[in-house]
């Protein structure tokens, strides 16, 4: 009779412990980040197995980010695709609680992370007033930390009426890259949007009255400025290819660029078309680039498109920098040159090239003909999560590059 119990209890074990997994399979989570005491960065992730493995799924409006997951034990390490990022938690009936590990910055970012069974909510509201004003798809928008006033633009999917809590979408455009894939909700005037990639995670809320709109941005544990703008349906940032220009003659200076086995970089003294790559293996924007690039490799190398990334990296030790681009461009499938050329500095950068005003961004990207002239250069980078403007960009850039290879 006794061992009958046991048997019982056991039995209801394993199906409770089934229901569970079961739970984690098919269910939507919310994750949250606690950047600081005060703040707490929501996203939406999908826990799921598939054969024996765990897999996570970040969800960042139309974009999801899959990790590849260990476990050992109780404990799950979720690892960020192509960069030095991972999520380390315990997996309990009905939360998750461990920490992001972001090893993309000078100093290990460790911050707390919690994973709860919210049927997919992304943010939560204590209000439902009754809404007074309608959300446009574009603002043209300022930070209050800006001196220089440059304008942002603020997207926001399809003109949304504010009528309930509802799922809201969009990035923000600035000259240096846009904030990529930001998704959240709308509740009366008000709305919050987020986004976490494993290289950064960030946090948008705003205001609405009548055109005008304003509100505070978070990124990191903590960086806080707020905003402010109207809405506009022509606004535009200033062209990417006025913001960096040539003022003299000089020569790329090669003296601190290293090939990815540490050897002093030559460059080839060939009648090709050079593309420049400006970048860092911690960039987001960088990363959406590479991507881009990798295509205009397939389709123009042949016809002697040369391109060269100089990669300014965090590590303060150079073997170290090079340890971790040897593995980026391998995770990355680059296959085109990546040098290390310095410290994840601007002003490093435009020492590399001092033919130039400034480099203001990583992303910048360098156009040389034949002839050794630099024709064109592209501060920043806007990448999928700006639709048109991406798609426009790309084919305005294919047709450069393919005039340059006639010539």
């Amino acid at each position: 009779m006794k061992s009958l119990f046991f048997l019982s209890i056991f039995l209801f074990t394993i199906n409770l412990s089934a229901q569970v997994i079961s739970g984690v399979n098919h269910q939507l989570w919310k994750g949250t980040l606690s950047m600081n005491d005060r703040l707490e960065i929501p996203f939406l992730f999908d826990f799921s197995k598939v054969g024996k493995k765990y897999v996570m799924t970040i969800k960042n409006g139309n974009e999801s980010i899959e990790l590849k997951c260990l476990q050992k034990n109780d404990s799950v390490t979720a690892f960020f695709p192509r960069i030095d990022s991972y999520i380390r938690f315990s997996l309990e009936k009905v939360e998750m609680r461990g920490y992001w590990i972001n090893l993309n910055r000078k100093k290990i970012q460790k911050i707390p992370f919690l994973g709860t069974k919210e049927a997919g909510v992304r943010c939560g509201w204590t209000t439902n007033e009754n809404p007074s004003d309608v959300i446009m798809p574009k603002y043209k928008i300022v930070f209050d930390d800006d001196n220089q006033k440059n304008t942002a633009v603020l997207i926001l999917s399809n003109g949304l009426n504010i009528s309930s809590p509802r799922e809201l979408q969009g990035t923000i455009l600035t000259e240096t890259g846009d904030y990529r894939y930001l998704a959240g909700c709308s509740n009366a005037n008000s709305f919050t949007m987020s986004t976490f990639n494993g290289i950064w995670a960030l946090l948008v809320e705003g205001q609405i009255k009548g055109d005008s709109i304003k509100g505070n941005f978070y990124s990191g544990s903590s960086y806080r400025t707020g905003w402010r703008g109207k809405a506009d349906d022509n606004a535009m940032l200033r062209k990417a290819s006025s913001l960096t220009y040539v003022i003299n003659d000089q020569a790329i200076n090669f003296s601190s660029v290293r090939t990815l086995k540490g050897k002093s970089y030559r460059s080839k003294q060939n009648s090709t078309t050079k593309l420049y790559q400006i970048m860092g293996s911690w960039c987001p924007n960088c990363l959406d680039e590479i991507i881009f690039f990798k295509e205009l490799h397939k389709d123009f190398a042949k016809n002697g498109l040369e391109i060269i990334a100089f990669a300014y990296e965090n590590q303060q030790e150079i073997s170290s920098a090079l340890m971790k681009l040897k593995k980026f461009a391998k995770r990355m499938e680059i296959p085109y040159t990546v040098c290390y050329a310095g410290s994840a500095s601007k002003e490093e950068a435009s020492e590399t090239f001092p033919m130039l005003n400034e480099i203001t961004s990583f992303p910048t990207s360098i156009l040389v003909d034949r002839n050794g002239k630099i024709r064109y250069i592209h501060t920043g980078f806007s990448g999928p999560a700006t639709g048109q403007v991406y798609e426009d960009y790309k084919k305005e850039f294919r047709v450069l590059i393919e005039k340059l290879l006639k010539e």
